[in-house]
């Protein structure tokens, strides 16, 4: 367990949640969360996204968006079926 303090923002309260938390439970910044009480806890629970394109890469690393020269084949390629 890890022991956090109440901080003060402008007019709102705040924790921060530690890094190893973010990472452990696949969160980012912008992540939503559902936050609720059951008798004297405070739950914060990862509401379920919308898997969008931009999600799912947001923590792949950059070479893996670099187009191959087999890949710009493919793109290039006639098409050979009913593609459109």
């Amino acid at each position: 367990m890890t022991a956090i303090s109440i901080r003060q923002s402008g007019g709102a309260n705040i924790v921060s949640i530690p890094k190893v938390i973010i990472k452990t439970l696949g969160l980012h910044v912008g992540s939503k969360l559902n936050l609720s009480i059951d008798g004297n806890k405070i739950i914060l629970t990862p509401v379920d996204e919308e898997l969008s394109l931009e999600t799912l890469l947001i923590g792949s690393p950059k070479a893996c968006f670099n187009i191959t020269d087999e890949d710009k084949e493919w793109l290039d390629a006639p098409l050979v079926g009913k593609e459109i």
